[in-house]
């Protein structure tokens, strides 16, 4: 793993493949980003003097644009930053950074580039689809964080990044998720459009929102997607900064929100577990708090 010897097994149609994705979802320095996300997933390696190598004997980009293409990631939601790592025999190296998987890019964004690009464009990314995969399952494991099942990792993420990761792995597994939010930007774009997507799959959803600010979306969505959907919410004004989310039994997040706000999509710094024992004692403090909160009043049937 990593660049040995500047031998690396990025090509620049894989480059130049999601700068295509990422122009259609509007991220700043499409190429930039491209660069550096393709290089993480396909090469994974240590120090950032190795991606710039690779940067610049592909694309011609220079360290200060390959800095500005992760922030941008960064801030886009398609990778977070590793703070710290405990109990785990990974090496996550100087240029710590989580991708999400490029199999949920691409499901994102696909309906979206057919209407953009060529019928033979769209199969040749579309057939890279399996090396990518590849490559990031071998990078970053099953979970998409690096480690198995010892340890934990705390991270710095965007609400979309761990949208994207828990996504990714209810397609692979199909297990039921249980969420603790909050309720003033999760009913809003983009979040609920990829909430709607757990909502599609065979995936029982448990949503506990600490706000009834947005109770009528969280009513069409219950009446919308049935017993998929469970939903209840603290009735006082109890908006705070903790978010939960519990995948099945394998996998869970929890964090807080970086204060303090402003326009742009905030930050949380959060810790993933992969340990047993740690996701039932989250799955446990779910229940406790799911048990005080209310269930949301069914809509009234029209004739």
């Amino acid at each position: 793993m990593g660049c040995d010897e500047c031998k690396t097994k990025v090509k620049l149609d894989y480059i130049q493949d999601f700068e295509m994705m990422f122009e259609r979802m509007k991220v700043d320095r499409p190429r930039e980003a491209a660069t550096y996300y393709t290089i993480l997933i396909m090469d994974c390696p240590k120090e950032f003097s190795e991606f710039l190598k690779t940067a610049e004997g592909l694309a011609n980009i220079t360290r200060r644009p390959l800095e500005t293409g992760r922030n941008s990631l960064l801030k886009n939601g398609l990778i977070a930053e590793v703070l710290f790592s405990a109990k785990s025999d990974e090496d996550f190296g100087r240029e710590s950074y989580l991708p999400v998987h490029p199999k949920v890019i691409w499901e994102d964004i696909k309906e979206d580039l057919k209407k953009v690009i060529a019928p033979d464009t769209y199969n040749a990314m579309q057939n890279h689809l399996n090396e990518y995969s590849n490559s990031y399952n071998e990078h970053f494991k099953t979970y998409g964080i690096k480690i198995k099942r010892d340890g934990n990792v705390t991270l710095r993420y965007s609400g979309k990044w761990v949208l994207y990761n828990i996504l990714n792995n209810c397609l692979e597994k199909k297990n039921n998720l249980r969420m603790q939010i909050g309720g003033e930007r999760f009913f809003e774009e983009p979040f609920v459009k990829y909430f709607k997507r757990f909502l599609e799959l065979d995936t029982k959803v448990e949503l506990l929102i600490d706000s009834e600010a947005n109770i009528n979306i969280a009513q069409q969505l219950k009446k919308a997607y049935g017993d998929h959907l469970d939903i209840r919410y603290f009735s006082e004004n109890t908006s705070g900064t903790m978010r939960n989310y519990v995948f099945g039994k394998e996998l869970a997040v929890n964090g807080i929100k970086i204060l303090p706000g402003s326009e742009e999509e905030p930050f949380y710094v959060g810790t993933a577990y992969v340990n047993l024992e740690d996701i039932e004692h989250l799955n446990q403090k779910f229940e406790n708090l799911w048990e005080l909160a209310k269930k949301i009043p069914e809509t009234e049937k029209k004739e």
